[in-house]
């Protein structure tokens, strides 16, 4: 996994809004990647690709210097025991997930070349691929992470 720290310290979002922000990335980035890679060449669909991709890169930003990826993301000699609780558990579950969608690509890709089904095959394609992994490696532990701490979590 990515390990990213915000310089000036960690802003506090509400964990409702942390969830929305890690599930809108997780999931518009790869449906804007697939519309450009798999859909027709046309103006609308690249509008509409590029516009998923962006939303997804956009709505990641905040996360990234949110108390939740302060976390999954400082060294360890400065998080105190509940905290190391919570990332372990958070990293653990993103390195399962993210291994487990490692493994089914991989299975993806030997049965698309075997039958036919697409397969990224110019620099484009394999680009929004890694840009695609990318993104997963640096916000899966905080997305993780803000489904595993109640709401409460920054009233402390």
């Amino acid at each position: 996994m990515l390990f990213y720290r915000a310089s000036n310290g960690p802003r506090e979002l509400s964990i409702p809004l942390l969830r929305v922000l890690t599930a809108t990335s997780l999931v518009t980035y790869p449906a804007g990647a697939l519309l450009l890679a798999t859909g027709p060449d046309t103006l609308a669909n690249s509008i509409a690709g590029f516009g998923l991709v962006s939303a997804g890169l956009v709505s990641c930003m905040p996360v990234f210097s949110s108390s939740i990826q302060r976390i999954v993301g400082e060294e360890v000699k400065a998080l105190d025991e509940f905290e190391l609780r919570l990332r372990g558990r958070a990293m653990g579950l993103a390195y399962a997930i993210f291994t487990g969608l490692a493994l089914v690509s991989v299975l993806y890709s030997a049965i698309a070349a075997d039958k036919g089904f697409w397969f990224p095959s110019t620099y484009d394609e394999f680009n929004g691929v890694f840009w695609g992994v990318f993104l997963y490696a640096a916000v899966l532990p905080a997305a993780i992470l803000s489904w595993l701490v109640d709401q409460s979590f920054n009233q402390e």
